[in-house]
């Protein structure tokens, strides 16, 4: 029996795999792009434990196998094994949250300086207007402090989670990823001149590029805000 039980966990760990890649959950913890990988890795691992399990079950029926009988389980599968379930279980029950305002509160709101070259930003492209501009928070958070001629006096519009700071200062946020949440960096515009909604709470702001705020490790990018509307959380929380 241990053959035909250790396939029947790595059928719940395939299973599992492709749920969370069927239902959306997946992207709580990578990227987008990495969906079809999820679910090829969960129906390998289907379809090599159905194999494994009826190749074995062919070679009992045509070989017998003594029973066991010494009461202490040397054909079944080890006790340690089933600690395998835990988390596919764990996954498939609980419902955890995308990283939010806890994670970003945890690292710096100064972003890092962009490799591209100023002459290859978009904003080259862009024309001047009054108009807000939809931008990602990851883009504001790093042109509004590098691109700071071609930002003035334009309005964008940010959706993300609300980051408390100190002394009242508060964040809109959202988090990037490279691959997984295991490299997840915050990226953090500072929200002027409105009082800040609760904690967590996704929102869709509107505002004017402002001077970034001066700390010791960088500048913060910061946004004079002019409207702010609370908005249901995306399906894909990360940028």
């Amino acid at each position: 029996m241990r053959r035909n039980v250790a396939g029947l966990v790595v059928v719940f760990v395939g299973a599992a795999v492709v749920q969370l890649a069927t239902s959306g959950t997946y992207l709580r913890y990578v990227k987008p792009g990495m969906r079809w990988m999820l679910l090829a890795a969960g129906a390998v691992l289907i379809v090599l434990a159905v194999v494994d399990v009826l190749a074995d079950t062919r070679k009992k029926d045509d070989h017998a196998v003594p029973a066991d009988d010494d009461g202490h389980g040397h054909h079944g599968l080890p006790r340690a094994a089933w600690l395998l379930l835990i988390p596919v279980f764990a996954l498939l029950v609980v419902d955890p949250p995308a990283l939010g305002a806890d994670a970003a509160q945890r690292q710096s709101p100064v972003a890092a300086k962009p490799i591209a070259p100023k002459g290859q930003s978009w904003l080259a492209d862009s024309a001047q207007s009054d108009t807000p501009v939809p931008l990602a928070v990851r883009d504001y958070a790093v042109w509004a402090v590098w691109e700071k001629e071609s930002m003035k006096g334009r309005n964008f519009q940010l959706t993300g989670f609300v980051t408390p700071g100190k002394n009242g200062t508060w964040y809109v946020s959202r988090i990037g990823l490279t691959c997984c949440v295991a490299d997840g960096t915050a990226f953090m515009v500072e929200a002027r001149g409105q009082a800040a909604p609760p904690k967590n709470q996704w929102v869709t702001v509107t505002g004017e590029w402002a001077e970034p705020t001066k700390r010791a490790d960088g500048d913060v990018a910061a946004l004079t805000i002019t409207g702010v509307q609370p908005v249901t959380p995306p399906a894909n929380q990360y940028e």
